[in-house]
């Protein structure tokens, strides 16, 4: 379900954020309702939502600004990356079947672990990047772990980072 946004004469939507601070704080996921589709894609979706606050923000898949001709398919990127994972990881998991755990070749056990590193790498970073544009272009400062907040968010707080940036990058 996407946000609600107010409509210009242009056509352009409108977000009504704050500048200079978050809509609500980073644990408050719950602040618009339980059943609240920010919260639920958050976590259980968690790429889609990342992916549906980089293509609002006008972002890339790796949550760098950019211009529309490198942000437009960015949605299209970022999920294609993530089923693409999730395929990889699968298939691995169903040659490894084949074997008991002592004789799994090793070079099942390197695809997984640089695979996993790699995705989890991406993820990190794109989300890092997507909170530190988000800051930017709302003027919010960082408040906690000066220097490092959005990497400790990124990291700790996965879920709860997304749901907020949703929050506030949407109208609900």
């Amino acid at each position: 379900m996407a946000p609600l946004a107010a409509t210009v004469a242009s056509g352009t939507k409108v977000i009504k954020a704050p500048t200079g601070k978050w809509k609500d704080g980073l644990c408050d996921c719950f602040s618009v309702g339980f059943c609240h589709p920010s919260i639920w894609c958050a976590f259980f979706c968690s790429k889609i939502a990342m992916a549906q606050i980089m293509t609002r923000m006008q972002l890339t898949w790796l949550g760098e600004p950019g211009h529309l001709v490198s942000t437009k398919n960015t949605f299209k990127v970022v999920v294609i990356l993530w089923f693409s994972y999730i395929v990889f990881a699968n298939s691995l998991e169903i040659v490894s079947l084949d074997y008991t755990v002592e004789s799994i070749p090793p070079v099942i056990t390197v695809f997984k672990t640089v695979g996993s590193a790699l995705f989890t790498i991406w993820s990190l970073y794109s989300l890092c990047r997507t909170r530190q544009n988000v800051r930017a272009q709302y003027s919010i400062p960082e408040q906690q772990c000066v220097g490092c907040e959005d990497i400790c968010c990124s990291f700790w707080c996965t879920c709860c980072t997304i749901s907020q940036m949703a929050r506030h990058t949407g109208e609900y």
